[in-house]
């Protein structure tokens, strides 16, 4: 591994001070927070996600046959006990570098800074007097205050995989009357977080009175168990958001994580993420290949059309992910501004991904290189959003938008990609030098 040049006069444990500090808190500074699963209930002040990932996102492709990268010296201290591997590069060497337009992309950069990430505090000081139509300097800013590193498998690899998810749009009511009759429900006020010695894959629980004067917990319920326990559909009930005509809308609106509901008046409400059941997330598009349904690749548009198909057999494709996401609902107040990220920012259509915050910290530039609709898309995105979905350091979920468009995109995008993350400089390259 090739380490950034710093300016003449810091000597060498300096730098390696620097850049071992630097590595610890961009890739290790949110392994215990997890991803949109583990976000914290009401009270806690880290921010809701926005998003997960396509139902149908598989494991990310081995890339084993790559050359492993070399150590770095034995002096740099380590994130974890697993550091994330990375390959020094240089901007000249980015795919398309200097073929990204930068549409939108500014203003996305604004938001990161608007988060108030500490590792980009000087860098977001720094691009304050720049112009959001002055592309060059924009351009020069990034190559001066950033230092571009390949992230690789741990076997060396560089292949990674890039999906898409939306913001999508559903006619509904705020009251149930047909065809509005499948309820999207609110966080409920008995869920807690199950403690760590509780041990299991549930990691939410619902507190129950035994009667005696004593409160005991037990876990959450999965989505079969609320379909077939009446107690647990009348608890939900007393915080139901909204109605949906449609079971299968209602787990694309809660894989996505947010969504837009038009009432009969014609306003709209946003819907955002407020928590889950603390099952894990399954995919019924894997399901659905599992069960020699379907074969090749499974998008939201072949799984609406199988269920359309077999309306017989919805409930048991529905129950196949036991996770359940539940909302809040607010009036859409800023229709141009997109939903609310696990940063705390709206999202910008293309410019924004959701990543495993395990490994990358939220805020980080990154540079994406992989094919929409067979046609290269190589651009400057931010980490700005988690997913159920999302593990691993070579995985992305690119956020297409709002709407019917968006989600059509979205769900056909499955294709490999490369990534490189941009880290902060620890004083800017005024000379233009790569490593």
């Amino acid at each position: 591994m090739t380490w950034p040049a710093l300016p003449p006069g810091v000597s060498s444990w300096r730098r390696l001070a620097w850049l071992g500090a630097l590595q610890a808190c961009v890739l290790g500074a949110c392994v215990l927070l997890g991803s949109c699963a583990t976000t914290p209930l009401p009270g806690t002040p880290a921010a809701a996600p926005g998003a997960a990932s396509s139902p149908s996102s598989p494991s990310p492709p081995s890339a084993a046959s790559s050359p492993a990268p070399a150590a770095p010296p034995p002096a740099a201290p380590t994130a974890t006990a697993t550091s994330l591997p990375m390959r020094a590069t240089s901007f000249a060497q980015l795919p398309g570098w200097s073929a990204d337009n930068f549409q939108n992309l500014w203003s996305a950069w604004r938001r990161d800074c608007g988060a108030r990430v500490a590792l980009l505090a000087s860098a977001c000081a720094a691009s304050a007097a720049i112009g959001d139509a002055d592309v060059a300097a924009q351009r020069a800013f990034f190559e001066q205050w950033f230092q571009p590193w390949q992230l690789l498998t741990p076997a060396g690899g560089d292949d990674g995989l890039v999906t898409g998810y939306y913001e999508p749009v559903f006619a509904g009511s705020t009251t149930r009357g047909w065809p509005y009759v499948v309820p999207l429900w609110g966080l409920p006020d008995d869920l807690v977080d199950l403690p760590a010695s509780a041990g299991g894959e549930v990691r939410r629980g619902r507190t129950v009175d035994t009667g005696d004067g004593q409160v005991r917990v037990e876990p959450f319920w999965s989505r079969a168990q609320i379909e077939t326990d009446a107690q647990a559909r009348q608890q939900l009930a007393r915080n139901v958001v909204a109605w949906l005509s449609s079971p299968v809308d209602a787990l694309f609106l809660q894989v996505q994580g947010s969504g837009l509901l038009r009432l009969p008046d014609g306003s709209m409400l946003r819907l955002s993420y407020a928590g889950d059941n603390g099952w894990p997330y399954k995919s019924v598009g894997r399901w659905l290949l599992d069960q020699g349904d379907l074969r090749g690749t499974v998008t939201m548009q072949t799984i609406r059309a199988w269920a359309q198909l077999h309306p017989e057999r919805v409930q048991q494709m529905l129950d196949a992910n036991p996770r359940v996401v539940f909302f809040r609902a607010a009036p859409l107040q800023q229709p141009e501004r997109g939903p609310l990220g696990a940063l705390g920012v709206p999202l910008t259509a293309l410019r924004s991904v959701a990543v495993d915050k395990k490994l990358l910290a939220l805020g980080m530039p990154l540079w994406l290189s992989t094919r929409v609709a067979g046609r290269p898309l190589q651009r400057l995105v931010f980490a700005q959003d988690v997913g159920g979905a999302i593990r691993g350091p070579l995985r992305a979920d690119l956020f297409f938008g709002t709407g019917e468009a968006a989600g059509d995109a979205a769900g056909r995008m499955q294709s490999p990609g490369r990534m490189w993350i941009l880290l902060p400089r620890a004083q800017p390259d005024r000379g233009g030098a790569t490593p």
